[in-house]
């Protein structure tokens, strides 16, 4: 298989979801990634259901494909072998406060002095030159200051967040990029880099990407609002059975669709002739879809919009997923026995290389300090030193 960061080293001193998001598609995509753990671990070890207590379920996903080192990183023998890591790694990457980090030595600057082509990655609340820098940030917290919590507004009564945790993953996703890249750039100049990825930043542009809108001009010509995607008719439309996804778009979907329905009058009319107007007029057509998807089943809907080519889904329950006809025959989720946990069943990695799928990936998540005294050993400590070590407190392995 075509592994694009087979070779590349990581190091993740992170926690929670963000991070261990971004390293787990890292390491998807072939990277070695040591997970840095506390004497107790990551706090999502013990989310959810669980074969044995310390590898809970929302772990066991975020961390596959990873290697965990659990070390106490106050004392200085902790400190010393995270420094030793330096000198072997490619990138180091953190969601810990910088301050905190900072307190620990643990800077880009110092780690240059181990390793003058190493990349530090820093995923940040809110950017360290402004005046939130020092502010605790979680999802809901940025979901809340980013806008997107109150755009949500159009759907319900009052702001609301996401179902999942959207800033988390789309900042995973930001700090993924940016780390290959960093990668493309050392390869090009060989030298080190730095690099921040702030949460709220990051979604502020996520969330306007399409409503910035009429604040795009000075002055702005319109509110920072997409209208078709803050109708609140834009929803799943109810059939007689179920629910519905259905989205004529352009000129030729909305003729199909309304002479479908022996409505195909409208479509002259000056209100929804053009996209431009049909986008100002979208709550009354969204109120047409409301009306007509009602008087027949799903099933009627899915194989008549299909025959005419109007873009349609049924509203697949989470449930729905393990049994989705596409991704069976995809193969989509693949199943492993864990060495500890017994059978697991994981997403793959949804990206073709030269039309190949990964299916040679273990997707082992670690147990606690399941490599710490493996990787010692390649540090070039003795088993005396790593016993000690380990009587001491300073690492953990079972």
């Amino acid at each position: 298989m075509i592994r694009p960061l087979e070779g590349i080293t990581i190091l993740d001193l992170s926690s929670i979801l963000m991070v261990p998001y971004c390293t787990r598609i890292l390491a998807d995509l072939g990277a070695d990634v040591i997970k840095i753990e506390s004497l107790v671990g990551d706090n999502t070890r013990y989310i959810g259901p669980y074969e044995n207590k310390s590898m809970g379920a929302v772990f066991l996903n975020l961390n596959r494909n990873k290697k965990s080192v659990s070390v106490d990183l106050k004392t200085l023998k902790g400190k010393e072998i995270i420094f030793k890591l330096i000198k072997k790694s490619d990138v180091f990457i953190s969601n810990i406060r910088k301050s905190a980090l900072s307190r620990l030595g643990f800077d880009h600057k110092t780690f240059v002095k181990y390793n003058d082509k190493i990349i530090t990655a820093f995923a940040v609340g809110f950017s360290s030159d402004g005046p939130y820098r020092d502010l605790p940030a979680y999802d809901d917290i940025i979901q809340a200051a980013s806008g997107m919590a109150s755009y949500q507004e159009a759907y319900s009564d009052q702001p609301s967040y996401t179902s999942g945790a959207t800033a988390d993953k789309a900042t995973g996703l930001m700090l993924a990029l940016s780390v290959v890249s960093s990668l493309f750039k050392r390869n090009k100049d060989n030298k080190d880099l730095e690099v921040e990825v702030p949460m709220f930043e990051t979604m502020v542009d996520f969330t306007l990407v399409e409503h910035l809108y009429g604040y795009n001009f000075l002055p702005p010509k319109d509110e920072p609002v997409y209208p078709r995607q803050s109708s609140p008719n834009r929803k799943p439309y109810e059939t007689k059975d179920g629910f519905i996804a259905v989205l004529p778009y352009n000129d030729e979907q909305w003729l199909r669709f309304l002479k479908f329905i022996k409505k195909e009058h409208l479509i002259k009319t000056k209100k929804f002739s053009t996209l431009e107007n049909r986008n100002k007029n979208v709550d009354e057509l969204y109120s047409l879809l409301v009306k007509e998807l009602k008087k027949e089943k799903t099933n009627f809907w899915i194989k008549k919009l299909r025959e005419i080519d109007i873009p349609s889904m049924k509203i697949n329950k989470p449930k729905d997923l393990f049994i989705d006809e596409h991704l069976k025959k995809t193969n989509f989720f693949k199943t492993y026995k864990h060495s500890t946990e017994g059978d697991l069943m994981y997403p793959r990695l949804p990206v073709y290389f030269n039309n190949e799928r990964d299916n040679e990936s273990k997707f082992e998540a670690p147990n606690l300090g399941n490599k710490t005294k493996e990787i010692l050993i390649d540090l070039g400590y003795d088993k005396n030193e790593i016993e000690n070590l380990r009587k001491e407190k300073v690492i953990f392995f079972e």
